[in-house]
C-alpha cells in the first residue's frame, strides 16, 4: 500500500490542490483558501513524517521573514485597538503558509517529479478557471441582466483575480504542452475581466504586458515584436468596439477625471471618492506617522474632516475609513513600519522575478512570477487586495510556488556533478 505521506503522494496531492485553486478561483462560492488550508493541514502531517524537511537555510529564513512582515507590522495597532484580530488576520494567513512551503520544497527535491508536471497542471487550471469565469460573467451580464460581472465576489475583486489568471496564462503560453487550451483560458479570462468593468483590473494589463514586450523587444526582433504589438492593439480595439460596457466605462472615466481636474470631487463618485479616501489616509498617516491610526481613530478623523468641509459627507459612510488602495491603507493603519514592510512583501517579489527573468529568459516560472507579482503591485493601487484573507492567501501561495518551481527548473537544467555521472555509469555496468 502506498504511503499517503511519501514524496510522490504529496506531489500528486499538491498538484490536485493547485489545479483546483486555479480552476475554482472565481467560478464557485467556495473560497480557495479553504483548499489551501487542506493542503496546509496535509503539509503539517508530512513534516512530522519527514522531519528532515524542517531544516532551514538562509533562503528559507528570508522567506519566513517575508511571510511574517504583514502581521508583525500591524502588531502596534493590534495592541492599541484592544487586541482586535482583524489587524493580524491577513498577515497570519500568509505566515501559515510556511509549513506548506517547506513541504513543497522537500517534495520537489525528493519526489523525482519534474517541474513540467506542475506546469501542465497550471495550464489546465488556467484553462478551466478562465473559461469558467467567462461563462459566469456572460451568464450574469447577458442572461441575468447585471450591469457588471462580479461572480461570487465584489466586482473589483472578481476582476483582478481573473486578470491574474490571464497574466499567468500569457506566461504559460511560451512552450506550453497544450497551447490551444491555454489560449482558450486566457481569452476567457480576458472576456470576464472586460465584463467586470473593473478599471483597477483592466488598466494594469497593458502596463504589465507592455513591460514584457519591452523586455523582449531585442530578443524577439522587429518582425515578431511588431506582430505581438499589432495583435494586442487589435484585441484592444475589438474589445472597445464589441463590448458596449467598455465604451461606457471609458467615457465615464474621462468624465470623472474632468470633474477631478476641475476640483469637483463630489461630481466624481468613484474616482473622486477614492481621492477623498486617499486624502483621509494621508491625514491619518500624518496624525501618527510611525504606526498609523486604528480603524476607530480613522473614522473619528474622517468625521472631523467632513465637519471641517475638507471632505464630503460620503466619506462618513465608508467603514473603517477603508482607503481603496493597499498603499494608502497601509500608511493610514501601519504607518512607516507598515509601509516599509509592504515594500518587502508586495514590491520586492516583483523585483526578484524581474531580475530572474532578465537572467533566465526561457524560465516560464520566472516570467509567470514577474507578471503575477507586478500585476498585484498595480492592482493594489486602487484596492486593498491583500486585506482580503482569501486573496492574500492566494497571492502568497502562488508566489511561493512559482519561486520554488523557478529554482527547481534551474537545478534541473544544471549539469550533473562528475561524481554523480560516474556513479550512474557504474550502475549501468
Amino acid at each position: 500500500m502506498t504511503n499517503p505521506f511519501c514524496a510522490s503522494s504529496a506531489d500528486r496531492f499538491h498538484r490536485v490542490i493547485l489545479f483546483l485553486v486555479l480552476a475554482l478561483l472565481v467560478t464557485t462560492p467556495l473560497r480557495v483558501h479553504a483548499l489551501i488550508a487542506i493542503l496546509l493541514l496535509y503539509s503539517l502531517a508530512y513534516l512530522v513524517v519527514h522531519p528532515a524537511a524542517l531544516w532551514l537555510d538562509r533562503v528559507d529564513a528570508v522567506i519566513l521573514a517575508l511571510l511574517s512582515l504583514y502581521a508583525l507590522s500591524h502588531l502596534p495597532v493590534f495592541w492599541l485597538d484592544g487586541y482586535a484580530w482583524r489587524y493580524l488576520s491577513p498577515g497570519l494567513h500568509m505566515l501559515a503558509l510556511f509549513p506548506l512551503y517547506l513541504m513543497a520544497r522537500h517534495v520537489l527535491a525528493e519526489s523525482g517529479r519534474t517541474v513540467a508536471a506542475y506546469r501542465q497542471t497550471m495550464e489546465l487550471g488556467v484553462c478551466l478557471g478562465g473559461l469558467g469565469a467567462a461563462a459566469l460573467a456572460i451568464y450574469q451580464t447577458l442572461i441575468l441582466g447585471h450591469y457588471k460581472a462580479d461572480g461570487f465576489l465584489f466586482h473589483i475583486n472578481f476582476g483582478y483575480l481573473v486578470a491574474s489568471l490571464l497574466l499567468l496564462g500569457i506566461a504559460l503560453l511560451q512552450g506550453a504542452r497544450w497551447p490551444a487550451l491555454v489560449v482558450a483560458g486566457l481569452l476567457g479570462a480576458f472576456l470576464a475581466t472586460l465584463l467586470s468593468i473593473s478599471r483597477g483590473a483592466l488598466f494594469p494589463l497593458p502596463l504589465v504586458l507592455g513591460l514584457v514586450w519591452l523586455i523582449n523587444l531585442r530578443r524577439w526582433g522587429g518582425r515578431r515584436a511588431l506582430l505581438v504589438l499589432s495583435l494586442a492593439l487589435l484585441l484592444a480595439g475589438v474589445s472597445y468596439l464589441a463590448v458596449p460596457l467598455v465604451q461606457d466605462r471609458l467615457l465615464y472615466t474621462l468624465q470623472e477625471f474632468s470633474h477631478i481636474a476641475a476640483g469637483n470631487l463630489a461630481g466624481s463618485e468613484s474616482s473622486g471618492g477614492r481621492v477623498q479616501l486617499w486624502i483621509a489616509a494621508v491625514e491619518a498617516f500624518q496624525a501618527r506617522p510611525l504606526i498609523g491610526l486604528t480603524y476607530a481613530e480613522r473614522e473619528l478623523l474622517n468625521a472631523q474632516l467632513v465637519e471641517a468641509g475638507r471632505l464630503t459627507e460620503w466619506v462618513n459612510g465608508i467603514s473603517r475609513g477603508h482607503a481603496h488602495s493597499q498603499y494608502f491603507e497601509t500608511l493610514a493603519t501601519g504607518g512607516v513600519i507598515g509601509g516599509v514592510a509592504m515594500l518587502f512583501y508586495l514590491v520586492l517579489p516583483a523585483g526578484y522575478f524581474a531580475l530572474a527573468y532578465f537572467r533566465h529568459r526561457d524560465s516560464v516560472f520566472a516570467l509567470a512570477g514577474f507578471v503575477f507579482s507586478t500585476g498585484f503591485v498595480l492592482f493594489c493601487l486602487s484596492e486593498v487586495a491583500l486585506q482580503h484573507e482569501m486573496i492574500g492567501t492566494y497571492y502568497a501561495y502562488l508566489l511561493l510556488l512559482l519561486f520554488l518551481l523557478h529554482r527547481r527548473s534551474l537545478a534541473e537544467l544544471a549539469p550533473a556533478p562528475p561524481h554523480a555521472v560516474a556513479g550512474s555509469q557504474e550502475v549501468r555496468r
